[in-house]
């Protein structure tokens, strides 16, 4: 593992680093797919930065309130103190759908289409991500001793690396070959996305805050739980839209 890296009297926290760096490469594929669909570079770069700072700040309230509020009600202004760390990706998440979804409404834009054209770079920004997680140490997983084990222990942030890099081809390849209506590769990503988090939660081992008894999941953490929820959710507006087509066929 490798939290830290020091370059003389600096001393660099690798997982903002690799922050830093995957949202650089992000910002270089927009531009690419912004050229590639004909969308409103304003607009496209405008939201990325929507997207970014809501994603921010929701993942950092998700990890405050739900996992370590005892801490941070001790010293609230542990709060701000974001570069030791601390987020949560669903957080993230929530927040930058409800701000991504005001300002679009604000533009008079469809959010559906443009979450389509995001979808696979939040499944390659979420596994570059994960490359900061596995280099600092944390989200580390339970005692393993098959043969990719780390340091004795499932080596879950990889999991999660591979699982989204395989979900993010998917998706390229839904989108250069299916025509399907708008908001189905966004509900693509996040239905393989909640199934791979739902999976890989079961192999971890570090502190995630309370947990919740649902059978027949057993104990499930918040994330999890936000898995099941996203999961139903995704369903519901796959059946929306059957039967929407069915009542007014083309």
């Amino acid at each position: 593992m490798m939290p830290i890296i020091n370059f003389g009297a600096i001393h660099l926290p690798t997982f903002f680093l690799v922050i830093s760096v995957s949202l650089s490469i992000m910002l270089v594929l927009l531009s690419y797919r912004v050229d590639r669909f004909g969308k409103d570079r304003k607009i496209s770069f405008d939201l990325s930065i929507v997207l970014m700072l809501s994603g921010f700040i929701g993942g950092r309230l998700l990890h405050v309130f739900f996992e370590e509020w005892p801490y941070y009600s001790m010293d609230p202004s542990r709060i701000f103190e974001f570069w030791r760390g601390g987020f949560v990706f669903y957080g993230g998440m929530i927040g930058a759908s409800i701000a991504s979804y005001i300002y679009l409404k604000i533009k008079k834009q469809k959010f559906l289409e443009w979450a389509d054209f995001f979808a696979p770079l939040f499944s390659l920004s979420h596994a570059l991500g994960r490359v900061g997680c596995l280099l600092s140490g944390c989200c580390y997983g339970t005692a393993c001793t098959l043969p990719w084990a780390m340091e004795g222990r499932h080596p879950t942030a990889m999991y999660m690396i591979v699982g989204e890099l395989f979900i993010f081809v998917l998706l390229l390849l839904y989108e250069k070959y299916e025509k399907s209506p708008a908001g189905h590769i966004f509900a693509k990503w996040v239905l393989l996305h909640s199934i791979l988090r739902l999976n890989v939660e079961y192999f971890r081992d570090d502190f995630r805050g309370e947990f919740f008894d649902i059978p027949p999941f057993g104990n499930l953490s918040i994330s999890q739980v936000i898995s099941l929820i996203l999961m139903l959710s995704v369903f519901a507006f796959y059946i929306h839209g059957y039967v929407r087509r069915r009542q007014n066929p083309k």
